[in-house]
């Protein structure tokens, strides 16, 4: 904490980091200038009123500005029950803005906390409504917890913008776990199916490729010499050479048949 010269109030101030509560500070003779996307609160006389602009003040008067620009109020994360009494955990947030500065400062010591309330009692109500199968791989419809998020921020000056953003959701240890098994199963399945229509396939042209062989001897002979290691020797014989009654030689390895 240290101290400045602000220009906006026109005397010297302490300091104020951006998340500290907000204070009434007087600043004599002018009210102070708003800060880009704030505005300036003035107490006079027990009545909180907007400025629009500058102005002259009194000696008596209370300025406070208040952050109007658009912020994210997150929530810790809520362990909460299905209606099977598993536990989910969830962590979401929300986009909000002060819409009514008077009101902000005015309706409630902690507004921020009244919109977090009503969207913690809301998500644990939606929550325990559901079986946990409603959990698992589909979107979940957060809209009845923006719902009540906005209607406590009207009554607080806080406007909620959008819908509520999920940002986790933890399923049960022991779900989580089966259903990390049964993805691995269901991948290992699918290779195992595709190895075997490969397999199939192989076979299928194998096949194929016996009965072509089968019907062309030449073309057989061919591919058996195409088989062959290079450096084969191969002795080719005319059987039309060989008289009817002179014995036959065995035939060395690698002899074809002309």
């Amino acid at each position: 904490m240290f101290f400045n010269r602000n220009r906006n109030f026109g005397s010297w101030m302490e300091y104020v980091e951006a998340d500290a509560p907000l204070s009434w500070r007087p600043s004599f003779p002018r009210s102070p200038i708003p800060l880009p996307g704030h505005v300036v609160l003035r107490s006079r006389d027990g009545e909180v009123t907007a400025l629009s602009r500058p102005g002259f003040a009194l000696p008596t008067d209370r300025f406070v500005q208040v952050d109007q620009r658009r912020r994210q109020l997150s929530f810790a994360p809520q362990r909460i029950p299905t209606a099977e009494g598993q536990d989910v955990t969830l962590t979401f947030v929300l986009t909000v803005r002060v819409s009514d500065p008077v009101a902000f400062l005015t309706a409630a010591d902690e507004p921020d906390r009244e919109v977090y309330l009503a969207a913690q009692i809301a998500l644990r109500e939606l929550v325990a409504t559901k079986p946990l199968a409603e959990f698992i791989g589909q979107r979940i419809d957060l809209s009845p917890v923006a719902e009540a998020a906005r209607e406590a921020g009207a009554a607080v000056g806080v406007e909620v913008l959008g819908d509520v953003h999920l940002k986790d959701l933890s399923l049960p240890h022991g779900v989580a776990e089966a259903l990390s098994q049964a993805e691995v199963d269901k991948l290992t399945a699918a290779s195992e199916l595709e190895r075997a229509r490969t397999e199939v396939k192989i076979t299928r042209a194998r096949m194929g490729t016996a009965k072509v062989l089968e019907q062309n001897p030449l073309l057989a002979k061919i591919r058996l010499l195409e088989a062959l290691p290079p450096g084969t020797t191969l002795e080719l014989r005319d059987r039309s050479l060989d008289s009817a009654d002179q014995p036959r030689e065995p035939r060395d390895r690698g002899e074809l048949d002309s």
